[in-house]
């Protein structure tokens, strides 16, 4: 028998009769922002499961993003630009790099992603924050979302809910009909469609990248794109030249 997923069903938190509160940041004066909620499809256990698949795999929603790359795993001496908590405890952080698909557009990004359990009972985690590194005057990139910080929350009500909560930047708008919001909405259907994938025991149907590692097939595809952009312009046959001109020539490459 095929199971279904439930039907993903969100709404602004402005709508919602909310009996918990946002989380409580213990070294910051600027509150958190509930966005947007849904009921979650998968129990707390998984939480952790599929928040995974979003930490390790930014491209599956992004198509600006190329990949991620881990740069560091902490499990104690966080760094300070790490949110702390009242109520719950920091157990992990990944410390990542973003990579833009289009890097003569989009600069790469660093990001601490931190997950926390609840400290008077701490069974499984519920919350992941993502937090952007920026130096002093940066600025965030296109593709990451307007927002110092971004938390994932798994509310364990009757029934459990999903929740993203953010910190946005000033001027930021956070409507349903901002971008802000969309991006928001389109990252929590991807949590609860990757729990109910773990709850389902979901596998691959088809295996990618077995013949050619994902990584250094992307970083020549940059490098040849950028170098032979001009041939797409001129390209006589009638086949697409972005594939034909790039895609085949590297794979080639990279078997050689």
């Amino acid at each position: 028998m095929t199971c279904h997923r439930p039907r993903f069903e969100p709404s602004p938190c402005y709508l919602q009769n909310i009996t918990t509160p946002s989380l409580p940041l213990a070294n910051e004066e600027v509150p958190w922002l509930p966005l947007i909620t849904c009921p979650a499809s998968f129990p707390a256990e998984l939480f952790e499961i599929a928040i995974s698949q979003l930490v390790h795999h930014p491209e599956y929603n992004s198509t600006l993003i190329l990949r991620s790359e881990t740069l560091a795993e902490m499990t104690s001496n966080f760094p300070t630009a790490i949110p702390q908590l009242k109520g719950r405890r920091l157990i992990s952080s990944t410390h990542r790099k973003l990579l833009a698909r289009r890097p003569g557009r989009d600069a790469p990004l660093e990001q601490y992603c931190s997950l926390y359990e609840p400290e008077e009972l701490p069974t499984t985690p519920d919350t992941l924050i993502l937090t952007p590194i920026l130096p002093p005057g940066g600025a965030l990139p296109y593709y990451h979302p307007a927002v110092s910080h971004l938390a994932f929350r798994y509310i364990q009500s009757d029934p459990p809910t999903l929740r993203i909560e953010v910190i946005p930047l000033p001027n930021t708008q956070t409507d349903p009909n901002a971008r802000l919001y969309r991006t928001c909405l389109a990252l929590l259907d991807t949590l609860d469609r990757y729990g109910w994938g773990a709850l389902t025991n979901y596998k691959k149907r088809v295996m990618h990248d077995c013949l050619v590692p994902r990584e250094p097939y992307q970083d020549l595809y940059l490098i040849m794109r950028e170098r032979h952009k001009h041939l797409v312009d001129t390209w006589q046959e009638v086949t697409d030249p972005l594939k034909h001109v790039f895609e085949a020539r590297i794979y080639l490459l990279r078997i050689a």
